[in-house]
């Protein structure tokens, strides 16, 4: 059949029939070869619509509640949270470090209990879990207890991202993903604008509650809320999907096999993903997940303290905080966008990387006191890019797996390792090195630069595997990535018919 199946390819021949939208709920009649596939254009329009409107807006607000509750360590401790609670020397850095070991840890696991037990009960359960830990950090007294709230939050938002990433990829086809992603992702730049504003107005009030502690209650009976209404909102698969006609869910899998996954809703298994991760293709993205990761995590939560050592005040470093979030969030929808147009990820990819590792290396070199205006404009360098590899990265690693198992597998270790990156980031952060960070920031640029060279690599590797596979096949024209129905390869991309995403 594999080589019948080439010689078609080969030809030009197009390979379809109709199938039937009423047995969209039997997963075998589903999951045959291309032969069955009929994509019907208006339904598969009304499909993606939909999915638009009802899923991603539920998944952008609850990455909205994870990272206003990941990041407001850092605008706590703007207010006086380390001296209220007695944190001496490198407690705080040594904390900072310590949160982000379940990531690293935890995230295959709980990716891979999205895959078994649905995102419609793993994702709302987890947003519950630490929305109820963040209000308790209101009450602790010492750096024992904020050490353990943060600790147990990250074992909650542990799997969130990753498995948020993971279940998209079980709704869109790989040149819809990395903006969608971007589209939940972006309201991190939108929440730490938020947290900013919030922070700005919180920290004023007069209360017997400091300024810190109102607002970890805030955010944590925010994302507590949400949690509870998730379960109600977002379903586990497209069968689950009560506001999709049959014909739409039948679009829906068709153009998932043919532009996505080998099988929909496959049966889960832990060797498969596992054996996934013998590929030396993935030990590449692990090691560029760990250099993007430091300035994740660098902007992510150490903003705040690199708009302060410019000398303003807590009101102003945090109502500074607004506009270069919102310019990273724009320019990670744009380039997101243009690199599913262009089904490109190479390029893009290494634009948001230089723009990242010039912003570091900017306020590294400036004197922030002297040169104010300029280290400020660097801010809005380093977010422009930050956001980035976090979108185009992981849509990326996908849309070179064409198993769920494996894609969920891949997904869980590579977030994990990004949380290495925030490891170094946390370390390098540390209060001997304040007010300026001139090191934390020198390195965070360095590791931008090793992200670059990486990503050239696993690029230029991948386009010259196509063109031999093209040579191999006898090709005169080059074969795409959407030329071949996924469902149709044997061996996933070991078969001599796949594409890479360049």
């Amino acid at each position: 059949m594999a080589d019948t199946l080439g010689k078609d390819i080969e030809s030009g021949k197009e390979v379809s029939s109709q199938v039937n939208p009423a047995n969209d709920s039997s997963n075998s009649s589903l999951n045959h070869g291309s032969s069955d596939l009929y994509i019907d254009p208006v339904a598969e329009r009304s499909y993606v619509r939909k999915v638009d409107m009802y899923l991603l807006p539920v998944l952008s607000i609850m990455y909205f509640c994870r990272y206003t509750t990941g990041g407001n360590i850092g605008n706590a401790k703007t207010d006086g949270m380390d001296k209220d609670l007695g944190l001496v020397g490198e407690q705080y850095s040594i904390m900072m470090t310590l949160i982000n070991v379940p990531f690293v840890l935890l995230e295959p696991v709980q990716t891979m209990m999205v895959k078994r037990y649905g995102g419609r009960i793993i994702i709302p359960s987890l947003l519950f879990g630490w929305g109820i830990v963040s209000m308790c950090q209101s009450v602790v007294k010492n750096y024992a207890g904020i050490l353990v709230c943060r600790l147990l939050i990250s074992c909650f938002q542990s799997g969130f991202f990753s498995g948020c990433i993971f279940y998209l990829t079980l709704f869109y086809k790989r040149d819809e993903l990395a903006f969608r992603t971007a589209a939940f992702y972006g309201t991190a730049t939108i929440a730490g604008a938020f947290t900013g504003l919030l922070s700005y107005g919180v920290f004023q009030i007069q209360s017997n509650l400091k300024g810190w502690q109102i607002l970890f209650l805030i955010e944590g009976a925010m994302t507590l809320v949400w949690g509870a209404v998730s379960f109600w909102m977002i379903p586990s698969t497209i069968s689950d999907c009560k506001w999709l006609t049959p014909e739409e869910k039948a679009a829906a899998t068709a153009r998932l096999r043919h532009d996505s996954t080998a099988e929909v809703n496959s049966k889960y298994d832990l060797k498969t993903g596992l054996r996934t991760l013998a590929d030396p293709k993935m030990w590449a993205f692990m090691l560029l997940c760990i250099s993007y990761g430091v300035a994740t995590k660098s902007t992510g939560t150490f903003l705040p303290q690199i708009v302060a050592r410019l000398g303003y005040s807590t009101i102003k470093t945090n109502l500074y905080l607004v506009a270069p979030n919102l310019v990273g969030c724009v320019f990670t929808l744009m380039a997101t966008y243009s690199s599913d147009y262009f089904k490109e990820r190479t390029v893009h990819l290494c634009i948001g990387l230089s723009f990242t590792m010039v912003g570091y290396f900017m306020v590294a070199g400036l004197d922030p006191l002297r040169s104010t205006n300029a280290s400020y404009a660097a801010t809005f360098l380093l977010s422009m890019g930050t956001y980035i590899p976090s979108c185009l990265v992981h849509s990326w690693h996908n849309n070179i797996k064409t198993d769920e198992n494996s894609r969920a597998m891949v997904t869980g270790v590579m977030v994990g390792f990004s949380s290495v990156g925030s490891i170094i980031s946390a370390q390098t952060f540390r209060d001997e090195w304040a007010p300026k960070y001139v090191q934390a920031l020198g390195v965070t640029g360095g590791f931008q630069a090793l992200a670059i060279f990486i990503t050239a690599g696993l690029g230029i590797w991948m386009r010259r595997e196509n063109k031999k596979r093209d040579r191999a096949m006898g090709l005169t024209t080059p074969l795409k990535p959407e030329d071949t129905p996924q469902c149709d390869l044997v061996g996933g991309d070991k078969d001599i018919r796949f594409r890479y995403w360049t």
